[in-house]
């Protein structure tokens, strides 16, 4: 599959505004994987991925980061998302915020993993998800 195709592919499953915001939640997914994947495994992908996808990955660690668990993970995928409004001003009440970014992460996660997954051969989607945070990790196997 080509770049364009995998673009299309998550904006349709999506439903996202456009290109520019799927490319940008495509990106910041792939920077998350690459906290996580050593550099290897993320440079033995490049026979199964666009080149436009391998840039983001070039950030992998030889040793990726052992403290980058699933809520940094979620935490990259959503940076782009105005998350912020005003103080919650109930004791002990929910940030609808920080709570809709959340799930907003997931949801931004599933898709772009339901295309990657399709994309790359089930030896590769194996070993990528045994590189993920373990909360990641099931939400990758269930996309």
């Amino acid at each position: 599959m080509d770049y364009e195709g995998f673009l299309n592919n998550v904006r349709d499953d999506g439903g996202f505004r456009d290109r520019d915001e799927t490319k940008a939640i495509v990106a910041n997914v792939f920077r998350a994987i690459a906290e996580v994947m050593p550099q290897q495994q993320a440079e033995d992908l490049s026979g199964q991925l666009p080149g436009e996808l391998m840039v983001y990955l070039r950030g992998a660690h030889k040793e990726p980061d052992p403290y980058f668990d699933e809520h940094l993970f979620l935490g990259w995928v959503v940076s782009t998302i105005d998350a912020t409004g005003e103080r919650d001003k109930t004791t002990g009440g929910l940030d609808l915020y920080a709570d809709y970014s959340g799930d907003e992460a997931m949801r931004r996660c599933r898709c772009v993993f339901k295309v990657l997954k399709s994309t790359v051969g089930a030896d590769y989607s194996t070993s990528i998800g045994s590189f993920l945070p373990e909360g990641i990790s099931a939400l990758y196997q269930s996309a």
